[in-house]
This record gives C-alpha cells, sequence and structure tokens, in this order.
C-alpha cells in the first residue's frame, strides 16, 4: 500500500472513531470489522511498503496493534476504553502522515519548496540561509526561473522540508527556526551547521524526531 492511498484510510479511521463515541454501548460492528482489518490495510507483512516517515509508521503499527488487542477484551467497558486510546493513536499518526506527505521523495521538488514557504512562514533570507543559498537564488526557484536545484541543493531542500515537518508538531512558527541554530546537548555542532554535509542527515532527522518524543 503506497502513502498516497492513506486519506482514505485516515478517513476510514475518523469515521470508526466518531461512531465509537456515539455507540451507548460495546463496540459497533463496523469499527470491530476496521480494526480486524488493519493487519491487511497497512500491509503488515511488508511495512516498508508504505514508504512513509518510520517513526510515524512506527507510531501507526503500535497503534493498529494496539486497537487489535482491544477488541480482546472480555470487559466491555475496558474494550471501549482501549479503543478509543489505541484509535487516537492511529488517527494522529496518519493524519500526520497525510499533512506530511509534502515532504516525501515522491512530490517534485519546487513543489516541496513551495509548500516549506508556505510551513515554515519565515522570512525568505532566513530560509534561503537554512536552504544553504542566496535569497536571489531562492527567490528564482519560486518564481520558476533559472537552473533548477542541483542534486546536492535538491537533497538539502528535501532534508530542511523533512525537518520542519517533524519539528512543526513542536515549535512555534518562531521556534522551528530557532532549532536550527541550538546544538543539542549530543550534537557535535548546530543542525544549520551539520546540513552543510549529506552524510549528517540521519543524525539531524533522528534528532528532530527526538524533539517530538520529548516530554
Amino acid at each position: 500500500m503506497l502513502a498516497t492511498a492513506l486519506p482514505q484510510l485516515l478517513e476510514a479511521v475518523n469515521g470508526a472513531a466518531l461512531s465509537l463515541r456515539r455507540a451507548k454501548e460495546g463496540v459497533p460492528p463496523e469499527v470491530s470489522q476496521l480494526v480486524d482489518e488493519l493487519d491487511s490495510l497497512l500491509h503488515a507483512q511488508a511495512p516498508l511498503a508504505l514508504g512513509v516517515d518510520p517513526y510515524l509508521s512506527t507510531e501507526l503499527f503500535a497503534g493498529a496493534l494496539r486497537s487489535m488487542k482491544a477488541l480482546r477484551h472480555d470487559d466491555g467497558a475496558a474494550q471501549r476504553r482501549d479503543l478509543r486510546v489505541a484509535l487516537e493513536q492511529v488517527r494522529h499518526a496518519l493524519r500526520d502522515i497525510v499533512d506530511g506527505h509534502w515532504a516525501s521523495e515522491e512530490a517534485p521538488v519546487l513543489e516541496v519548496l513551495g509548500t516549506l514557504v508556505a510551513t515554515l512562514r519565515a522570512p525568505q533570507p532566513e530560509l534561503a540561509r537554512l536552504l544553504g543559498i542566496s535569497t536571489r537564488q531562492l527567490q528564482r526557484w519560486l518564481a520558476g526561473n533559472g537552473a533548477a536545484p542541483s542534486c546536492h541543493e535538491e537533497a538539502r531542500v528535501r532534508m530542511v522540508a523533512q525537518l520542519v515537518n517533524q519539528l512543526r508538531h513542536v515549535y512555534t512558527a518562531q521556534g522551528v527556526p530557532a532549532w536550527f541554530e541550538y546544538r543539542g546537548p549530543e550534537m557535535e555542532a548546530t543542525p544549520l551547521e551539520l546540513l552543510e554535509d549529506p552524510i549528517n542527515f540521519p543524525e539531524l532527522l533522528a534528532a528532530a524526531r527526538g524533539a517530538r518524543g520529548a516530554p
């Protein structure tokens, strides 16, 4: 199953969560059926086929497992309680995956850049600095003028987009750019400095995911 098919599943999970909240007692049959089918809907036999952020896919599969386990409760009240919590985890993970699809490798780089501008809402000179280019170069890209980003430039655009996609769930509009200037306790340099070398990209992404998981 490709990430592009996940919006339909998100819609189904939203409907199931609503049905569960409205039900006076027990678990509606359509909710039980959806939960029972989550392993096949998510292609649990080949989870990498989803092609999404590993952090979010972990959250998604953990929520699906908790949902299926909740259905096994003999106690009806415990079944409803645990299932509501687990379905919320599934719903939140799907929502973040769908919302963050703009930063995926499948999206054209200039579309990624355009959405990055709208998502980050930072002044152009500040965004240009994150991307390691001049403000004028950024303006040319946004206008569709001049040469397209090189392979190195494209990799940096996509990495900044992925980082922003993680950080926007944790920090304010001002806090996201500030994160790039902060050297974490286990980092050798600031994220802005580490962006200079693609070999550091996995470390940066792990740091951004760590920020999401911090209290």
